[in-house]
């Protein structure tokens, strides 16, 4: 999820997004999947603070709010103010659907 400015994940290049402890076991994957996704040095941000809590104050541009199935993901709602990107971490996910 991202403040409004980011329109691509491209925009994230050399930008810090905030995760969460819970996906720190996933954070190279994770930082794997957006590099691929087109941001280029982008650095994952773990803290005390939620993720989300930095993103709403503005202390981030980004934040790792879910890691889901595509399924899920595509039923996650829109959050007024925010964007929504949805970035597969594997090649597998980009797999038709049946």
């Amino acid at each position: 999820m991202t403040r409004l400015n980011i329109t691509d994940v491209s925009d994230l290049t050399a930008k810090s997004v905030a995760i969460d402890g819970r996906f720190a076991a996933s954070a190279a994957m994770i930082r794997t999947a957006i590099v691929a996704a087109g941001a280029s040095e982008v650095q994952l941000s773990e803290s005390t603070t939620t993720a989300i809590d930095r993103l709403a104050s503005g202390e981030v541009p980004a934040a790792i709010v879910a890691l889901a199935a595509p399924e899920a993901a595509d039923a996650f709602p829109d959050v007024t103010g925010f964007r929504t990107f949805r970035v597969p971490l594997s090649p597998r996910s980009l797999k038709p659907r049946r």
